[in-house]
């Protein structure tokens, strides 16, 4: 596949002795005739792997001097990167174990050197190499203080250019990183605002939407699926009767980050003249979350409520099913999905006389077999080896964007010039049900920059009687389904008709071949 290219068409991004990388389009538009190597695919002009989340092509370094220190963390033959690993609490743990979900951090440390290893091969690194420090929290995920000296470790003692990670219900890591000049890559923080993410750009880089983006697809959802219909998926017979009435559960941390997405969410909806009956935080905390899913479900059930839209963590619902039961209540449930609760290894922990009639969006992807996992077929592709942790669909998602900004930011590594790497990133012409819609910075898919990843969503429901494995390969009865196949929708394109909720005709639960229209290029396997 390595060839030289002539054509025509716009111009290259920067000048100077260390500008980004000529791209393949950015040639073509130039008339520049390059030699791109052995790694790239001419006939698409991406990196000859086999992924749809392929990057551009970019020039091949070929220089004796990439700039060397050009950020902290950065040397002329290194960019190193601390992968942090958190600490859940006792109770949290005990959940984990019992799903089977719990994964050594030995074997999550090895899986991520994996992926690390895989595009370090296939990704332009300008001479350097990408070292990989593991570094254990020293508190539990929502303990600012541990957080935060977490972070001033990672910058004054590993000296790390980035972080994969970071605690989940704080953002006293991420912000110090910022701070300090570090970036946080991938699930480093959950659920924080855009203004969040705006003030510490160009350091804070999240896979999935922001909440402020998640919410036009719950509202999209809501508006268009359910709004002014009766209650049909209730549970109960006397609901399935009535016109659907919303009630809103939602986690409230203590900065209040999730409130305050739980209003744009309400916001949204009144384009769609849905208002919720009420709307009801709680705490996260796992030792009088019995009490207090009690309290909420009588409060549902005094509002009238037949629809329970769930905005939380995918822990709490354990409790809250249970007591909806205790209590003769039988809703819909509404699941927004932005924190696992759209998962498998979950839904199988909650009361499934109440999860048999769960339903929502999902912002993942619909579900394949490891075996044809396009993420897990990097590695066996590449070296014949499957990852090693079965959680790997979450432990690639660092590695993915922060190769992709490093290989379009070029030899000058510094978080500016990998945030302008990342806005190079050419989104998509279409969505396909087995991958998320990546973009960043300005393409017209979100208004003002876009500073996450993910773009799309999809709609689930819980099928209990559905067998299969879940996330981490655990065969059991009760899986999700994915509407129409899976199909996904970006902002301001969800359809006004239907989407087939409800049929088990058109939906999906676990693919075990990737559909043609998404199936990811073919090349040679250099395991071969």
């Amino acid at each position: 596949m390595a060839s030289a290219l002539v054509a025509s068409g716009s111009a290259r991004a920067t000048t100077g002795p260390h500008a980004l990388p000529l791209t393949f389009d950015e040639a073509k538009a130039q008339q520049r005739t390059v030699d791109w190597g052995p790694q790239c695919d001419t006939t698409t002009g991406k990196v000859a792997i086999p992924t749809g989340y392929a990057p551009p092509c970019v020039e091949p370094w070929k220089g004796t001097n990439n700039g060397g220190n050009t950020a902290p963390g950065v040397t002329k033959d290194t960019i190193t990167v601390a992968l942090y690993q958190a600490q859940p609490d006792d109770l949290q743990q005990s959940f984990f174990e019992k799903s089977g979900s719990d994964e050594s951090l030995a074997q999550e440390a090895a899986t991520t050197q994996q992926y690390v290893d895989f595009f370090s091969a296939h990704y332009e690194l300008s001479g350097r190499r990408v070292k990989l420090v593991t570094i254990k929290a020293s508190g539990p995920p929502d303990d600012d203080a541990a957080a935060k000296a977490d972070a001033i470790k990672v910058a004054t003692q590993i000296h790390a250019f980035a972080s994969f990670g970071g605690p989940g219900q704080t953002s006293a890591y991420a912000k110090e990183l910022a701070v300090r000049g570090v970036l946080c890559v991938g699930d480093c923080v959950i659920g924080e605002p855009q203004v969040f993410l705006d003030h510490n750009s160009p350091y804070v880089w999240p896979t999935l939407a922001s909440p402020e983006q998640a919410t036009r697809h719950w509202a999209a959802f809501v508006g268009t699926q359910l709004a002014g219909d009766l209650a049909s998926h209730a549970g109960d017979t006397a609901l399935q009767s009535k016109t659907r009435v919303f009630g809103v559960v939602h986690y409230d941390d203590t900065t209040g980050t999730f409130g305050r997405s739980v209003r744009e969410f309400e916001q949204q909806l009144r384009a769609y003249k849905v208002k919720p009956a009420v709307t009801v935080g709680y705490s996260l905390d796992l030792n009088t979350a019995q009490s207090q899913a009690r309290t909420l479900i009588a409060r549902m059930k005094d509002a009238g409520v037949t629809s329970v839209i769930l905005a939380g963590d995918p822990v709490f619902p354990l409790f809250l099913t249970q007591q909806a039961t205790a209590q003769g209540f039988f809703p819909e449930w509404v699941v927004l999905g932005y924190a696992f609760t759209d998962t498998a290894v979950f839904g199988r922990q909650y009361d499934q006389q109440q999860w048999s009639h769960a339903f929502g969006v999902s912002l993942l992807p619909a579900r394949t077999t490891e075996s044809a996992d396009e993420l897990a077929n990097l590695l066996t592709w590449q070296t014949g080896q499957r990852p090693i942790a079965s959680t790997y669909r979450e432990l690639v998602q660092a590695p993915l964007l922060f190769f992709t900004g490093v290989h379009l930011a070029g030899p000058d590594l510094t978080a500016a010039n990998f945030r302008a790497g990342l806005f190079r990133y050419p989104p998509p012409a279409t969505t396909v049900p087995t991958r998320m819609h990546f973009s960043w910075g300005v393409h017209k898919v979100w208004k003002g920059v876009d500073l996450t990843a993910g773009d799309d969503a999809t709609v689930i429901w819980w099928d209990a009687n559905a067998t299969g494995p879940d996330e981490v390969g655990n065969v059991g009865a009760g899986l999700y389904r994915y509407a129409d196949g899976g199909a996904r929708y970006l902002p301001g394109r969800w359809p006004t008709t239907k989407v087939g909720l409800y049929d088990d005709a058109t939906s999906t639960t676990v693919l075990t071949t990737i559909p043609a229209t998404a199936a990811p290029p073919s090349y040679p396997s250099p395991a071969r």
